[in-house]
């Protein structure tokens, strides 16, 4: 028996209001205490994408960020760093990228190249569910090939925009440069390894007669670097254009060390032969080399971006200095911070609001205290601070307890979950704390998609707070720690984002802000106060579970019609073979 469906039979439990379900959602954030940042952190190569790896301004990027805004009530976008990426072992760790400087992946190739030329590079993708880095990247890719092509033909107005940039950016793009030529021709990336000149270019006494044997021998390998460069600045410019013009701010996120080039072409900018953890060069801040070099990373990062997220920000506040025989701390507290600030506003102008500067102060105490007795230092309390809630109990880690810690709720951001942590997954102990805090009976908390709901609810009551694409989204897996290492920062948003999105959500497995609000609007008695308001929070937040609404009462039309249709319709092929079975003589 074949029964056909109908295609009006929809999984996708989507508002019919949609403008009425984003206007609910945004008086209800308000009157739950988000009135300032609501930011949504995405890395880029995760947006959804053709290529292998995902870009800010494409058309199907845009349409997820309109998608965030209207169904999350996002107003800011956070990504991750966007330098060079390099393989490691068979992944591409986000934070062991370059930091001046930007990838390819950051270049949106196709508003350059032909339409064919573009179906060549989404033809070589042969991943299509996760980010293909290898696709976008690599030196021999199809990617870098086209690009190649790109350069050969110029126009002189290209050109003429192309010099312009090149002259503007000089100070970072001809080190950077040198080095990939000297790569090149020393035939590894490790400078220690090259001849002394070379190791030693820039106090070398011969330095201006090397620089132009390299420039003789690979002239072309630097200024292809540099060309690429600047389309990745020109795309990444357009696309902070476009989200600008939706209401989105567009936050950068500043790693705390530099890269081999950097240390190669700065040398007295380091403490020799140290690090402040993860591998990375220790700045010697007793050196205005150093200053520079920091002045410069941030001035880039300034000039991008809306704002920033700082990485590691109390390694600026309490710089570990780890060498091979000691480690010590450098305490300079809020004197590096302060440059930061000073070269933010520099750029930005002296009306700058500082607050679109968020800082990672999230260490153990024994690297960094952010406390002096029972009140936080003077420049951790002036400053926004990032917090997840992944380490929540019932005296740390929830907005309610933050702020009874005296901490001014426009200073900081919290939510469930950011690109370091794991998975959400019960805990007792968690349980207990949302349980007092959403006035939710702990034992319903057992349940691991309740728990779930009730940690991204917690942090909407925050006057700052922030979400993570993986939870958001009800993506499987995880973002950095596979057991599979390869598969490490590659989780990627479908093309049909909107789709899984509904069917997640319905599941109960992805985040449902009508549900997080209803639980917010609860605890607080905002649920008696607005009750018109709340009686549509229900409303919604029922309609995406697929239980209610006009959706719901839709479906359960269609499938009744199509049981009856199905009955009446085997009941038809039933009679007419029996019909076929029965002998003449007995009709």
């Amino acid at each position: 028996m074949k029964i056909s469906t109908n295609q009006a039979l929809s999984f996708k439990m989507k508002p019919k209001n949609e403008a009425d379900f984003s206007d609910t959602l945004k008086k209800g954030k308000e009157l739950a205490g988000n009135k300032g940042k609501s930011i949504l952190i995405v890395p880029a190569s995760s947006l959804p994408n053709q290529t292998g790896v995902g870009n800010l301004g494409t058309e199907e990027s845009l349409k997820f960020f309109d998608f965030a805004k209207k169904y999350w009530g996002v107003n800011e976008v956070q990504i991750l760093p966007v330098g060079q990426y390099h393989s490691h072992s068979g992944q591409y760790p986000i934070y062991s990228g370059t930091t001046m400087d930007l990838g390819n992946h950051v270049i949106d190739v196709k508003s350059y190249v032909t339409d064919s030329e573009f179906q060549e590079i989404v033809k070589a993708n042969n991943i299509k569910d996760r980010v293909n880095f290898k696709n976008v990247v690599e030196f021999d890719s199809v990617s870098e090939k086209i690009l190649k092509k790109l350069y050969n033909r110029m126009d002189s107005s290209r050109k003429q925009e192309f010099e312009a940039f090149k002259q503007k950016n000089n100070s970072w793009l001809e080190p950077k440069g040198l080095y990939r030529a000297l790569r090149e021709i020393n035939g590894t990336h490790d400078y220690k390894r090259w001849p002394e000149i070379d190791k030693n270019l820039f106090e070398h006494p011969d330095k201006d007669k090397r620089i132009a044997e390299i420039y003789k021998q690979k002239g072309e390998t630097i200024d292809f670097y540099k060309f690429k460069q600047f389309l990745a600045d020109d795309s990444l410019k357009k696309a902070e254009e476009k989200l600008n013009s939706k209401g989105l701010k567009l936050n950068g996120d500043l790693p705390c060390g530099f890269s081999y080039d950097e240390v190669w072409a700065h040398p007295k900018a380091f403490i020799k032969d140290a690090q402040i953890g993860w591998g990375l060069p220790a700045l010697d801040y007793d050196n205005p080399e150093a200053e520079k070099l920091l002045r410069e990373k941030v001035r880039l990062y300034a000039q991008r971006f809306d704002g920033m997220r700082i990485d590691a920000s109390w390694t600026y506040a309490s710089q570990p200095v780890i060498k091979p025989d000691s480690k010590t701390k450098k305490e300079l507290g809020a004197r590096i911070l302060n440059i930061i600030d000073d070269e933010v506003k520099k750029v930005k102008g002296s009306n700058y609001d500082l607050k679109n500067i968020m800082h990672e102060f999230v260490t153990s105490p024994e690297d960094f205290n952010i406390y002096e007795g029972s009140s936080l230092k003077p420049f951790v309390k002036d400053r926004v601070k990032i917090y997840t809630s992944d380490y929540l109990s019932n005296d740390w880690g929830s907005n309610r307890n933050f702020l009874e810690r005296g901490w001014n709720k426009e200073n900081f951001i919290i939510g469930a979950t950011n690109h370091d942590s794991r998975r959400i997954n019960f805990s007792e102990k968690q349980a207990e704390a949302l349980a007092k805090i959403l006035r939710i009976p702990k034992e319903k908390l057992a349940d691991s998609k309740e728990f779930m709901k009730a940690k991204l609810a917690e942090p909407v009551s925050a006057y700052n707070n922030m979400i993570f694409f993986m939870e958001a989204l009800g993506l499987k897996g995880e973002y950095l720690r596979n057991t599979d290492k390869p598969l490490n920062y590659t989780p990627k948003i479908p093309l049909e984002f909107e789709e899984e999105y509904f069917k997640a959500v319905e599941r109960g497995e992805a985040f449902n802000p009508m549900d997080a609000l209803e639980k917010s609007f609860k605890a607080q008695g905002l649920d008696k106060q607005n009750p018109k308001l709340f009686k549509k929070i229900v409303k919604y937040r029922k309609i995406l579970e697929g239980n209610a609404g006009s959706n719901s009462s839709k479906t359960k039309i269609w499938v009744g019609i199509g049981l009856v249709l199905a009955g009446i319709s085997a009941f038809a092929v039933l009679k007419k073979k029996k019909a076929e079975r029965t002998p003449a003589c007995a009709q």
